[in-house]
């Protein structure tokens, strides 16, 4: 049984929660970047201020739209090559955890708990109006094994089908695994 990935677009609608914090961060970047592209213009090439000014809006825009184009590209990509699947017995899961990449195949048997949602310390508790932050949180996917280790996959309410992640974890709660659904 595999669990099925949601749609780029889906994906995307699915970051709705995070917009307002895009948007300040975007104009904090944006001036940041604007600034930085303009000082550069007057130090390394000697412009004077209002040119530099001229060039350096459009150059500072232009970058802060291609890197987060990048960064948007890369995030989209990532979540669409996520894999949670239940092969007999074995236990697939593929995707981003943090800053890297997991990947791991184990017996069901292995495995104590599967949570999704806020299980989290109170120095990881994002603050009220902090959406963005609480949608991470409680799209997150957390697997304890029964030797007490535990891996999070970030991002799972985003990647994956909610129809199809139910399935998954009715076929895992038949196979006597604790799901606990938080989110």
């Amino acid at each position: 049984m595999d669990v099925r990935l949601n749609t780029q677009e889906q994906i995307v609608k699915s970051f709705y929660s995070w917009l307002p914090m895009v948007l300040v961060a975007l104009i904090l970047y944006g001036a940041l970047f604007v600034g930085l592209a303009i000082w550069l213009l007057m130090q390394l090439f000697g412009m004077e201020q209002a040119v530099a000014q001229t060039v350096g809006l459009p150059s500072g825009v232009l970058l802060l739209g291609g890197l987060f184009y990048i960064y948007v590209k890369w995030l989209l990509t990532a979540l669409s090559s996520y894999q949670l699947s239940l092969r007999g017995n074995q236990l697939i899961v593929k995707g981003i955890s943090g800053r890297r990449t997991i990947e791991h195949e184990l017996p069901v048997n292995d495995v104590k708990k599967i949570h999704i949602g806020t299980h989290t310390h109170t120095m990881q508790q994002p603050a009220s109006g902090q959406g963005g932050a609480k949608s991470k949180a409680a799209s997150r996917l957390t697997v304890v094994l029964s030797n007490g280790d535990y891996f999070k996959l970030d991002f799972a309410m985003n990647a994956f089908d909610n129809e199809s992640l139910y399935d998954f974890f009715t076929a895992m709660k038949r196979k006597g695994i604790d799901i606990n659904l938080n989110g």
